[in-house]
């Protein structure tokens, strides 16, 4: 097998090399093979998604429809943003968490490449939906014939496979905070727009993942996989902690591992809340959320000490933090300012904000190689 392998690539340098005499400077760097695998990624799906259009289009076909480029489009879209964010993942996977048994680093993993999967491909639903949507909008009654069906199903497919290869690999706490923002807030938003309950937000934000409708499904769905996702947030960033923590000075109070865990905990408390929704069981699920809110107030109180030697302009922004979700909880009630969505709505983007700020202060904080040597 390796010796194939060998006389492929060497015959695939020699095509190169004849077609293309110059040196290539940069053929070895990270990036640029990387770069090479996106690109090959996007061949591969483009070349899936001629062979269907061509074989499923007939005649004039409308944008949108059971059998269209919208609806084949978004599809492949997606499912190849999911293959491709796992496959790259899998070169480059997250750093399990210090301590852990085997079987359970197995298991992390796993749920890692599912969660990076499931995330890149719902955000390519995400983007590819809106796009057909609007253009749908502004050509109505517009039909295209086979050829032009094709191009925009191969065209979807392949710029989410590149687009997937180049996000799914060697993923930093700062990128994958953003896709977590990105992803939650889209899923939500969708749930919001296809829902039939004109008026959930008299009540909560759970009320949209009643029922069995598509928006429902959505809803649940977004939780379950952003769960999981922040889950492998609190894996990623243990490393980065451990990092910091050796090279900040001693303390009695520091306990990095209680925040790694705490994030891991909130991922899973998130993610049971999508999995039991409200109509299901109220007990089960409002114990997940109301967990998932302790566990957060928890870390926010304890930060002072349990980072202890962090920036201090971060922690003294974690008491604003919590000091915004106090005073939001008390015009909710008491006061009766605003009701529980609009006090969920609130609490989500103020720790949306404090998540994404905290994750690139620990990218700062941790010390260089260079640094560390020095």
């Amino acid at each position: 097998m390796s010796h194939v392998s060998e006389r492929t690539r060497r015959a695939i340098d020699a095509f190169f090399t004849l077609l293309y005499p110059g040196e290539e400077s940069v053929r070895d760097s990270p990036e640029a093979r990387r770069e090479v695998r996106a690109l090959t990624a996007a061949v591969i799906v483009a070349l899936v998604g001629a062979v269907v259009g061509l074989t499923v289009f007939h005649g004039a076909i409308p944008l949108w429809g059971a059998v269209s480029p919208g609806s084949i489009g978004l599809g492949l879209a997606g499912l190849a943003a999911a293959a491709a964010a796992a496959a790259e993942h899998v070169r480059s996977p997250l750093p399990a968490i210090p301590g852990w048994p085997r079987a359970a680093v197995r298991t992390q993993r796993i749920i890692n490449i599912l969660a990076i999967a499931l995330v890149h491909g719902g955000i390519a639903l995400l983007f590819v939906g809106v796009t057909i949507s609007i253009v749908v909008r502004g050509f109505a009654g517009l039909r295209v014939d086979v050829f032009t069906s094709t191009m925009i199903v191969v065209l979807l497919g392949a710029a989410a496979a590149y687009a997937a290869t180049l996000s799914g690999g060697d993923l930093t706490t700062s990128r994958l905070s953003t896709l977590f923002a990105v992803f939650m807030t889209g899923g939500v938003v969708v749930a919001m727009l296809t829902t039939s309950d004109a008026e959930w937000w008299k009540l909560h934000f759970s009320e949209l993942g009643v029922g069995s409708g598509v928006s429902g499904i959505i809803f649940n769905s977004t939780l379950i996989v952003g769960g999981l996702l922040l889950a492998s947030l609190g894996s990623l960033m243990a490393p980065a902690l451990d990092a910091w923590a050796s090279a900040a000075p001693a303390s009695r109070t520091r306990n990095v591992t209680l925040v790694e865990w705490g994030f891991v905990g909130i991922g899973v408390c998130l993610a049971s809340v999508g999995v039991v929704p409200v109509n299901v069981n109220l007990i089960v699920h409002n114990t997940f959320a109301t967990g998932m809110a302790v566990i957060f107030g928890g870390i926010l109180i304890g930060l002072r000490w349990l980072l202890d030697g962090f920036t201090r302009a971060f922690l003294l922004f974690s008491d604003v933090t919590l000091i915004g979700i106090v005073v939001s909880a008390i015009l909710f009630w008491p006061v009766q300012y605003y009701n529980l969505a609009a006090f969920e709505l609130v609490a989500a983007g103020i720790i949306f904000a404090w998540l994404i700020i905290f994750l690139r202060h620990l990218d700062a904080a941790v010390p260089s190689p260079a640094n560390v040597e020095a």
